[in-house]
């Protein structure tokens, strides 16, 4: 089993402490700092190796998360979390992750949904986001190769929610048409403004325009009296467009 280690600061003007990740408990693990011993890594817990001291614990799941690896461009969680509030995604959801790239958004969602469908074009993508899946361990999650310009090539209906990461949002409303239940989501993931326009101008009486939206991110240094912006937000990722069938 994997664990994550942390190591204790100093005081409480340092940055956030030292983390690493051992990947199994069956070996050493050697740092800047010293080794921990595989012993110490399966008991877990406070270890002290000279004068610095480390934690010891098994990883959760955004442990894992925020480790995988990457092949496209990910959706960024501060977007899913929106995505999720905004649509009531609930245990007995059903998704269409279309775009899937990495697996990253197909997995942030399953852990709410009933299940989840994901398609991405790219057979690069198909294989990393398979990889991911795999490690996360989830279960409900299917990878399928598909191009949802295609609207036949997508077979699932009673869908309700329709989360679509594609360069031509406004090629695949015939798909969301087809496959969205009666007051489904479709949501449109658009870097661009202008895709946005042209998806929200090619929308057809079957669809409603409820909103679009960008999240603004913005971590604060918080240090003793040092109380500040970062000084590298994080601000725009994309545009969030949110469309109900109707």
């Amino acid at each position: 089993m994997s664990r994550i280690i942390l190591r204790e600061r100093h005081s409480k003007h340092d940055k956030k402490p030292a983390e690493f990740y051992a990947p199994d408990e069956a070996h050493d693990f050697h740092t800047d700092f010293g080794t921990i011993s595989k012993a110490d890594l399966k008991k877990g817990g406070v270890v002290s190796i000279g004068k610095e001291t480390f934690t010891i614990m098994p990883p959760s799941f955004i442990d894992t998360y925020s480790r995988l690896g990457r092949g496209a461009q990910v959706v960024h969680p501060k977007d899913i979390g929106l995505v999720i509030a905004e649509t009531g995604l609930g245990k007995d959801s059903l998704v269409l992750d279309i775009g899937a790239g990495s697996g990253f958004s197909a997995s942030l969602f399953a852990r709410i949904a009933k299940e989840v469908h994901a398609y991405d074009i790219d057979d690069r993508n198909l294989k990393k986001s398979k990889e991911n899946i795999k490690e996360l361990g989830i279960k409900n999650i299917t990878i399928t190769k598909g191009d949802v310009y295609d609207a036949a090539t997508i077979k699932e209906k009673d869908i309700d929610l329709f989360f679509l990461d594609v360069p031509e949002p406004w090629r695949a409303l015939t798909t969301a048409k087809n496959v969205l239940k009666s007051g489904g989501f479709l949501v449109a993931y658009s870097p661009c403004i202008t895709q946005t326009m042209q998806t929200i101008e090619a929308l057809d009486s079957s669809f409603l325009h409820l909103r679009t939206v960008e999240v603004m991110l913005r971590d604060w240094k918080v240090q003793g009296q040092a109380v500040r912006p970062e000084s590298k937000d994080f601000q725009h990722t994309a545009f969030l467009s949110f469309i109900r069938k109707v």
